[in-house]
């Protein structure tokens, strides 16, 4: 693993910050400018479908980048072996970690709510609908936006290591 790991590195460091960067841009992306745009449509269910549309491609691109993600962090943590180093960056890699785990845990609760808000929006119950999108947007995107941020900074703290 460590020829493997010091040969590929810049590689598998670009891969790695390149999909923290779609993952955590992409949700202050629909967050603070998709969303909001979507909700000047005038026409109910064409913002909330609208908006479905935008919100399934976007999670549709994340199957990928997640793997590529979670493959190339446990690359980066086993070929530095932060395990067996220094006790204090263990334990942020460890946390580091957890956040990303946690945010694939609330990336496939998003999704559940994406299935279920086009489920309402089918039956013509768009209140529903849109407090799921409203939940999506404003709340679960906001605790992923700050826990990416925070595993970002962990990997910066780590990088200069």
């Amino acid at each position: 693993m460590g020829e493997f790991y010091i040969d590929y590195l810049p590689f598998i460091f670009a891969l790695h910050i390149f999909s923290a960067v779609i993952w955590v841009g992409g949700m202050i992306n629909f967050t603070l400018a998709v969303y909001p745009s979507t909700r000047q449509i005038p026409n109910e269910k064409m913002f909330i479908r609208t908006s479905l549309r935008t919100l399934n491609r976007f999670f549709r691109l994340l199957i990928p980048v997640s793997v590529v993600l979670g493959t190339t962090g446990v690359v980066m943590a086993q070929g530095k072996d932060f395990a067996h180093q220094d006790p204090v960056m263990a334990v942020i890699v460890s946390s580091k970690e957890l956040i990303w785990f946690f945010m694939f845990a609330l990336y496939l609760y998003e999704y559940y709510k994406i299935k279920e808000a086009r489920a309402r929006c089918l039956a013509s119950e768009s209140e529903h609908a849109k407090d799921n999108l409203k939940l999506i947007a404003y709340y679960l995107f906001g605790i992923s936006i700050l826990l990416g941020l925070i595993a970002i900074y962990f990997g910066y703290m780590l990088r200069s290591v």
